[in-house]
């Protein structure tokens, strides 16, 4: 049987791949994924089921270019394993670019994760969603195209 930690890592392989359905094959059916809430970043906030996660990495791979991605310390304590990594890429829709640290909390019944919470800046994420600023309303401009909230 693999360890929690070996599950996560092969997760990341998979998602470093493209193959996003064998991270959503190593989901409970009631998996909790998300991130801090933000209206600015399409994909915060918390997606249930593995349909769930199937549509975050659906947005995923239609708003963002990856130019890194890459987790670099894993720790496991009972049922949890914590990821820090970092990342750094480019929203398509506004060519803005984002770069900073995170750390990824799974949380795994047997050998699939039932809960994934992502700690990132999500403030640069949001600027880089945005076309710039409206000093007349003094709001961020969100990109064309680009939803700030989900259905």
């Amino acid at each position: 049987m693999e360890s929690n930690v070996q599950v996560v890592r092969k997760g990341f392989e998979d998602f470093m791949k493209g193959n996003t359905s064998a991270v959503v094959d190593i989901c409970t059916d009631d998996v909790s994924w998300g991130s801090y809430e933000n209206p600015g970043v399409p994909m915060a906030g918390t997606f249930k089921g593995k349909e769930g996660v199937r549509e975050f990495f659906s947005m995923l791979g239609e708003l963002i270019d990856y130019t890194d991605f890459t987790p670099r310390e894993f720790f496991e304590q009972g049922n949890a394993v914590v990821v820090l990594g970092h990342h750094a890429g480019k929203v398509k829709k506004t060519g803005r670019t984002f770069d900073h640290e995170w750390a990824m909390l799974f949380r795994l019944r047997g050998p699939k994760i039932y809960s994934f919470f992502s700690f990132t800046d999500t403030r640069q994420q949001a600027e880089s969603f945005q076309q710039g600023f409206d000093v007349e309303r003094k709001e961020a401009v969100p990109a064309s195209g680009v939803r700030t909230e989900r259905e």
